[in-house]
């Protein structure tokens, strides 16, 4: 008997090739219609792909991450209550840059920015890397070091000051802040505490959907997500052999996320999606979602700027 491999065609797409030309590119921005690289659509005169193929299956996928910091338009927002000796309790919404930070950039851009918001608070602090033993701990600690109460709390969802869901997280969410956080029937009642534990990512993994190429599979991809999309692939947002450490004590503890850097990844044990072998592969919409099941939108950094967002997929298509 004769066995040899099924015969194999590569599909490859780069989020670039949504533009025909780069004179087309240099004339759109992000928020233009295909401007995303995050949210595109590839239009060709003829069929993307012809032939009687049955499988396709993604290979590698190069990702930067460049576009995605972890302090962004949905993370950039707390409320800060205070309340000073005599009173009365103020709260002020206070803005952090948007930008990549590491826990520790992250610690010391919020004590900044809270210390400066009233003189009451002029000595607050704000670190990262120790829990109240002294043990090394991924976690934030602040303190205003006089009489001065503080506490914090979350932008109302869907308001004018927070314009996104209750299923989006916020910076409160991401410093690892809770109930013991928050002030108690809107006053501040402790002049400092400690956040949960926390490695300050944005974005844990990305989702990478076409539902056109999705569209002949007849098993139906599932989620603990409340929304379900059929999707290429979930890619982590951790670099091939990323091993820590760094003690998050140490200033240069940086998980991923909170650095730019590019992710490749090639798939060992790629899904493999079914397609109908009759039916040519026409217009496709990529669409990238991330770990609160929203669209990606490409972020301009104040911190060090990039428009290198563009990202590139390799899928195997095979006949029978």
């Amino acid at each position: 008997m004769t066995i040899r491999p099924a015969s194999t065609a590569l599909l490859t797409i780069d989020s670039e090739d949504r533009f025909n030309n780069y004179t087309e590119k240099r004339r759109t921005n992000y928020a233009d219609y295909n401007g995303s690289p995050y949210n595109f659509t590839i239009t060709k005169d003829e069929s993307l792909m012809n032939g009687f193929f049955t499988r396709m299956a993604v290979t590698e996928v190069v990702f930067p991450t460049n576009g995605i910091p972890n302090i962004n338009t949905q993370t950039n927002d707390i409320r800060v209550y205070w309340f000073p000796t005599g009173g009365p309790e103020e709260d002020q919404t206070v803005t952090i840059p948007v930008g990549f930070y590491t826990p520790h950039a992250l610690a010391s851009t919020i004590q900044s920015v809270v210390a400066g918001t009233d003189p009451s608070l002029s000595s607050f602090t704000m670190t990262y890397g120790l829990n109240s033993q002294g043990i090394p701990s991924p976690q934030f600690h602040y303190i205003t070091n006089n009489a001065t109460k503080v506490a914090f709390e979350a932008l109302p969802y869907n308001s004018q000051a927070y314009p996104y869901p209750d299923t989006t997280r916020q910076l409160f969410d991401l410093l690892g802040m809770g109930p013991q956080n928050q002030p108690t029937a809107g006053l501040p009642t402790v002049t400092g505490g400690y956040t949960g534990t926390t490695t300050c990512q944005g974005t844990r993994y990305v989702d990478i959907v076409c539902s056109q190429l999705c569209y002949n599979q007849p098993l139906k991809d599932a989620s603990s997500q409340s929304i379900v999309r059929d999707s290429l692939c979930r890619l982590y947002l951790i670099p091939n052999a990323y091993e820590n450490t760094i003690s998050p004590n140490d200033p240069n503890y940086a998980p991923p996320g909170t650095v730019p850097t590019t992710i490749y990844r090639n798939f060992t044990l790629p899904k493999q999606i079914a397609w109908s072998p009759n039916q040519p592969m026409g217009q496709l919409t990529f669409e990238i979602y991330d770990d609160n099941g929203s669209i990606l939108e490409p972020v301009t950094q104040t911190n060090g700027t990039s428009s290198n967002i563009e990202w590139s997929m390799t899928l195997q298509v095979t006949e029978n």
